[in-house]
Formats: C-alpha cells, structure tokens, sequence
C-alpha cells in the first residue's frame, strides 16, 4: 500500500505545484491578517523599506503578479521544448525522467505560489486601510525567490538535455533498485533468490488463480502484505507474472494454495496494474531506457557511436550489480521457515540477452560498437561469481556470430582477439 502511494505521488505532476499554492494562500491570509490586526506592532518590528501604503502596495503586487505569470509561460514552453528533445533524440520512455523530476515540479510550484500569493493579497486587501502593510514586501521578496528559482532552473534544464547526465541518471536508479532489493534481503534470513521453485505442500489441496481486473503492465507487488497473508490463512501464494510484464484480464497474476476452497480474500490492493511501466521495482525497464538511447544513438539518422559506446559502458557496470540477483524464484519464508510466497524473475542470462540483442543486431557493422559490448561484458565478468562469468563468456559468443571478422581491417581484428581473450582468461 505504501508503495503504490508513493508510486501514485511520484507519477502525479499536479501535487507539488498544488502544495506550494495552498502555502501561497495560507501565506496571503497570515500576511493580510496581520497588516489588518497588528499594523502598529509590525511598524516596530520589520524595517520601514518593506512597509508601503495600500496604494503602492496594489501597485506593486499586480505588477508581480503579471511578472509570474509571464514567467509560468516561459517555464512551461521550455518544458514543452525539452519533453521533445527527449522524446525524439533519447527515448520516449525517458519523459517521465524530466516530467516528475522534483526540481521541474519545484520550479513550476514556486512561480504559481507567488502568482497566487499575489492575486489573493490583493483580493483580500482592504482599500479603506489608511497604515502601511507588509504584503507588498513579502511579494516583492517572493518575486526575489521566484527569480532565483528561475535562474536554478535554466541551470537544471541546460544540464537535462546533456545526454551523458541522462545516461549516468538512468544507471544510478538501475543501481538503486538493485541495491534496495539486496539490502532487503540481507536484512531478512527468510528471504532466499534459487534456482528451482519449491514443491507446493501436499496438505494444500486447493487453489485459486487471481485476475487482474485490468489489462495493462504489473507494476507493483506488495510481497510483504502478501506474505502476512499467508500466514495468517496458511497459504502458499505463487506469483505468476513477472514485475513489468504486460498482462490481460484472462492472465493469472496469483495463484493461492490453501487448505480450505476458494480464496475469499481481496487480493486486488496488493497489486497494481497500470498502462506504463515503472522502476519501483522493475530494474530491467530501468536498463530498456539506457537500451533505447543507445539505439538510437547508433541508428542512421543521429549516427553518434560515442554517445552508444558510453550508453554500453554504464551497461556494463548496471548489469554487474543485476547479476547480484541472479536466480529463477525469489522465495519468501516464514518463522518457521515455510515457504510462503514465490515470486519469479528473469535470470540474469535472459536479462542479458534482453539487454544486448538488439543493439547486437543493429551494430553489427560497427567495430567500435561491438569492442563496446565485448568490454562492457570484461567488466560484468570482472565483478562477479564464477557461474555469472561462465554465462557472460558464452554470451560473448553469441555477440560474435554476427560480426563478419573476414570484413573487418587489421587492427580491428587484433583489437578484437585481444578482447575476446582477456573475457576467456577471465574463466
């Protein structure tokens, strides 16, 4: 349930924005209702140049006003022109990246509050006031913030659209959700990553398969409530679909083994299906996102093969952490060490392939893009167990079947052979 709040809070562009608006309001009442109540104790208290008549005050507060709102304009076309930069030069699966980003959201918050503080100062401000007021002056220190904000965000925006800081953002959240779920698990003996799936107990004799309501991409599981679950009715709940694959209403997402008939509990809440896919705890669409970048990078329209050699550098060193989780079920016990829920994954042979075939059969009239692969799949093998190097290397040989060595000049060949045999001597 907390994940998909946070999941519906960091999807919901509206929320930040609102929040600094309903401050701004707050802020306007607060403001006017001292310069209504307490006008003589202020004059002791803030200095005089933030004091005005009501007059200048009105003056001063609708010309920020319009300021702001000239400014929100500004914003939202900048926002608009880099949404298509993203769009057409990385990937379409990277908008969410700049759309949900705190500091976009934050900006696009701070100028709709001050408009607001403004409108609703002046609305609320008594023209039969005849002492000064400080709401012109806290309107002018807003529009002074507002400004600051407006230079932090030319600042943000000129670094966004720098495809390295895209691909170093897009490794650091592979590297997070990988490292979350480790952390998880060590911090937790009943939970286990194996190759085989356990046998269902023989004294559960019945099951019942749970729908998804909806069609659409599995993007959340809450597997701790789903584990209190079992328990508490002495089930066992196998996982049928892995996180964000796309499902259909006729596709069973669970599967309840107990021992007293059909499943009468709202297993619905605990699971969230949705039309886009999401990160929470999806490392592979957070690995598609570099994918696509790099694709087009290589393609004949952008032709930029630097740009697809760094995308497959940060490969490399995401899917040495991914290898971490390598295994087939991800097994959830309770005290007594029974088996209570199975989840599956994808191994981490098959995330490599996903990974790598694609930009494989596109670049395989590239030497510079294959010694990528080659030296992203040295680091893999570098950093990991002895059955995850054996992978890696027969991988290898799956990336070499398409290139054609006879084509290629000499020095390529050498640099290639001097590759291929540091990935073997690291067996």
């Amino acid at each position: 349930m907390i994940q998909r709040l946070i999941l519906r809070v960091k999807n919901s562009i509206w929320l930040t924005p609102s929040f600094y608006s309903l401050f701004s309001i707050v802020l306007a009442i607060g403001v006017t209702t001292i310069d209504t109540l307490y006008y003589y104790e202020i004059e002791k208290i803030f200095p005089h140049f933030l004091l005005t008549s009501v007059e200048l005050a009105q003056t001063i507060l609708g010309a920020i006003a319009g300021s702001l709102l000239t400014m929100t304009t500004i914003t939202f076309s900048t926002i608009m022109v880099v949404l298509t930069t993203y769009s057409s030069q990385f990937s379409p699966r990277t908008l969410g990246n700049f759309i949900t980003n705190q500091v976009t959201m934050r900006v696009l918050g701070v100028f709709m509050g001050g408009f607001v503080y403004s409108i609703f100062s002046l609305l609320f401000m008594k023209s039969t006031m005849d002492h000064p007021v400080i709401s012109s002056g806290i309107g002018v220190i807003f529009a002074l913030i507002c400004l600051g904000f407006f230079a932090y965000f030319i600042h943000h925006v000129a670094t966004s659209i720098q495809v390295t800081n895209l691909i170093d953002h897009l490794t650091k959240d592979v590297l997070m959700i990988v490292h979350s779920k480790l952390n998880f698990i060590e911090r937790h003996n009943h939970i286990t990553i194996e190759k085989n799936m356990p046998q269902i107990r023989e004294n559960l004799l019945r099951k019942s398969d749970i729908h998804s309501k909806n069609y659409g991409y599995l993007q959340l599981l809450d597997l701790n409530e789903l584990l209190r679950i079992a328990v508490e009715h002495d089930q066992m709940i196998v996982v049928n679909q892995n996180i964000g694959q796309f499902i259909t209403e006729r596709q069973s997402i669970l599967t309840i083994y107990g021992q007293n008939g059909d499943a009468t509990f709202d297993y619905q809440p605990f699971m969230t299906v949705g039309s886009d896919r999401t990160i929470m705890q999806d490392e592979d669409f957070a690995l598609k996102k570099i994918v696509e970048i790099t694709l087009r990078a290589i393609s004949p329209a952008i032709n930029d093969p630097n740009t697809a050699i760094d995308c497959i550098h940060h490969l490399g060193l995401a899917l040495g952490e991914v290898s971490k989780l390598d295994g087939n079920y991800l097994i959830y016990k309770d005290e007594q060490n029974i088996v209570r829920v199975i989840v599956p994954q994808k191994p981490f042979e098959e995330i490599l392939y996903s990974t790598f075939y694609q930009i494989s059969h596109y670049s395989s009239e590239d030497i510079s893009v294959i010694l990528a692969i080659l030296e992203s799949l040295i680091m893999i093998a570098e950093n990991s167990k002895n059955g995850i190097r054996k992978t890696v290397i027969e991988f290898s040989q799956y990336i070499l079947e398409g290139v054609n060595e006879h084509q290629l000049k000499q020095l390529d060949q050498k640099k290639l052979q001097q590759n291929i045999s540091k990935l073997k001597s690291l067996m």
